[in-house]
């Protein structure tokens, strides 16, 4: 993952406005009508009273009053209809930009490279980004309804403008100064909320994930038989309490700011109105333009101070929107343009002098680690915990890339072929059992339902051993698994659920099979008989087996035995046996369990 690149508030604001005009050009037409009218709206009520009290203490003429209430009264209306009818509409489109954004957002976690899925600089990143889109007042839809909020604001300032130039020149400088004083203050407050956001970040993602445990019936066991909700509680409160002490912070803050404008409003304020009673005592103003100038003047004040916030709050957005531009501008470094076609089958995989080490650790699961596989030959890796053998079927999988060396396919490098096309190849089943909450043909096929072939999906049930229990559900290979999306959805066994991803692999019949230790949920019996089964149907293909139990892998040609990242013992299983090594000490002892616990003689598993 590449640094962060920094963008201007100019560029930012470029971005966002060329974005937004791509995905809803009404939104600009909706908020042009709604500024003009906005900007129109105060001058109806500092003009026309003006208009009123100059008539009824000079001519008095009874019609023309009439028509200056009645043009005030469907000014006034007609406005406020429009303005409120617009507020809606462009609401609505600032909604539907925000979406449009969310789903980059999605897009992005996607297809990013696997790596950063469990990065925290990545994870933090992506949360702000996604704050960036959560929030009316900030990110995405604090700029727009700032930027043009900044137009309208500006519009009717150049009335204010005007009409307090016509009073005094130095009264308009004087304005301009006291207002403009709160700016710095402003733009410092908002800059110190945003420093804060990783820590937010960070905060957050901690109590959303207490909250999930508190959440999900999943845990539900194993917080009550291991009395974990306390702690888990402790952990919720924790984060909020932290992220608690930091909005503190930013509301005193703002506290503050508040104070100086306060102060600085009173003198402003006394200030005006002296010298408007002065002009006025002193023949310099009419009532009329005495009401009309201390109408401006307050509202000059609001005016002003909305520009200034306009342009503070639009500078305080760049933060805000660099964060999701950054977000979005992350790169795959893993896929390349230049790709070449899959070679055919079989296919013969090779790590060559591979090195890796996760990020951010010192310590390497694999240095200089070679091994070659055969085409068509059936591999059993095994290994104490820890050895690195899942971080093996990471690498080939192409969810991390080695620091160094090459892994190949049929002599040439993973690398080079397109990503997808290299994932048709894999069928892989993995430690951690996803099942998702769709019909059972669905996740077998992992198709949507119409492309199904369910006669293949019926013949991969009785392959992985799980035909009857799904023929004896309400609604066959149709029933929805869990109960999230579907009140009759089924929570099957976590062998069951082994059972169905197994049938995922063989629906997908790749060119590689891997299984990483994808029955540990079954009896040694169960999956020394799922493990010959596969056998028997994976033939053809190279076949890589994980599991700790040595005796469901003695089928298999080859035997890798890893240890601290090593290739420890290599040979098949009598070969290993008869080497007197760790394999055979493991295997020893594995025997001596299954004597125990089922009366197994070490004849039979030898």
């Amino acid at each position: 993952m590449r640094a962060s690149k920094s963008y201007t508030t100019w560029q930012n604001i470029k971005y966002i406005i060329v974005q937004s005009f791509q995905d809803s050009k009404s939104l600009f037409v909706y908020y042009g009508i709604y500024a003009i009218l906005t900007a129109i709206q105060p001058f109806i009520v500092i003009l026309f009273p003006k208009f009123i009290i100059d008539e009824l203490t000079g001519r008095q003429r009874p019609l023309t009053l009439i028509l200056i209430l009645l043009a005030m009264f469907l000014l006034s209306a007609g406005s406020g209809f429009f303005i409120a009818y617009l507020r809606s509409l462009k609401t609505t489109q600032v909604i539907k930009i925000t979406f449009r954004f969310a789903r980059r957002i999605t897009e992005k976690n996607l297809t990013t490279a696997f790596i950063n899925t469990e990065n925290p600089v990545y994870l933090n990143k992506m949360e702000n980004a996604n704050r960036a889109l959560s929030d009316v007042n900030n990110g995405l839809q604090g700029l727009l309804h700032q930027f043009f909020s900044l137009f309208s604001n500006l519009l009717a300032l150049s009335g204010y403008l005007a009409i307090i130039a016509s009073l005094n020149p130095f009264v308009l400088l004087f304005l301009i100064l006291t207002v403009s004083v709160t700016y710095f203050l402003s733009f410092q407050a908002k800059k110190f909320a945003h420093s804060k956001h990783d820590e937010i970040s960070q905060h957050d993602r901690r109590s959303a994930y207490a909250y999930q445990i508190m959440y999900d019936f999943a845990y539900g066991k194993e917080l009550r038989i291991y009395n974990l909700a306390g702690r888990i509680a402790r952990l919720y409160r924790m984060a909020k309490a932290k992220r608690l002490q930091i909005e503190q912070a930013i509301k005193y803050r703002y506290f503050m700011i508040g104070i100086v404008e306060t102060i600085l409003l009173l003198i402003r304020e006394g200030v005006i109105y002296v010298y408007l009673i002065y002009l006025y005592i002193n023949g310099g103003i009419t009532i009329g333009s005495f009401m009309m100038y201390l109408a401006t003047i307050a509202g000059f004040a609001g005016w002003m101070q909305s520009v200034i916030n306009n342009i503070v709050h639009l500078r305080a957005q760049n933060l805000y929107i660099n964060d999701l531009r950054s977000f979005l501008a992350i790169e795959n470094d893993q896929e390349k343009k230049e790709t070449l076609p899959l070679p055919p089958a079989p296919y013969s995989i090779e790590f060559r002098n591979i090195s890796f080490k996760y990020p951010d650790s010192a310590d390497y699961i694999y240095k200089n680690f070679s091994l070659l596989i055969p085409a068509k030959q059936r591999l059993a890796i095994v290994g104490p915990n820890g050895a690195g053998k899942t971080t093996l079927i990471k690498l080939l999988g192409r969810l991390y890339q080695p620091e160094q060396g090459e892994i190949l396919l049929n002599g040439i490098n993973i690398e080079r072929f397109a990503q997808q096309q290299y994932y048709s190849l894999l069928s892989t089943v993995f430690q951690e059992i996803k099942i998702l909450a769709f019909s059972a043909a669905e996740n077998i096929a992992l198709a949507e339902s119409e492309g199904i072939n369910r006669e293949r999906v019926q013949h991969c049930l009785e392959k992985a051993g799980l035909d009857k229990k799904i023929a004896s559900l309400k609604k066959g290979i149709n029933t929805a698994m869990l109960k999230f999306l579907d009140r009759e959805g089924v929570e099957l066994s976590g062998g069951e659920k082994q059972k169905l991803v197994l049938a995922r692999a063989l629906y997908k019949n790749g060119g590689i099979v891997i299984l990483d230790e994808p029955t540990a949920a079954l009896d040694a019996l169960a999956e020394s008989n799922i493990y010959n089964q596969f056998n028997h149907y994976f033939q053809d293909k190279t076949a890589i087996y994980i599991s700790h139990r040595l005796a469901s892998t003695r089928f298999c040609d080859q035997i890798a035995l890893i240890e601290n990242g090593v290739l420890a013992e290599y040979g098949t299983h009598q070969e290993l046996m008869a080497r007197n090594g760790k394999y055979r000490e493991m295997f020893a002892l594995q025997a001596q369990y299954y004597q125990e616990e089922g009366g197994v003689n070490d004849e039979k598993l030898d």
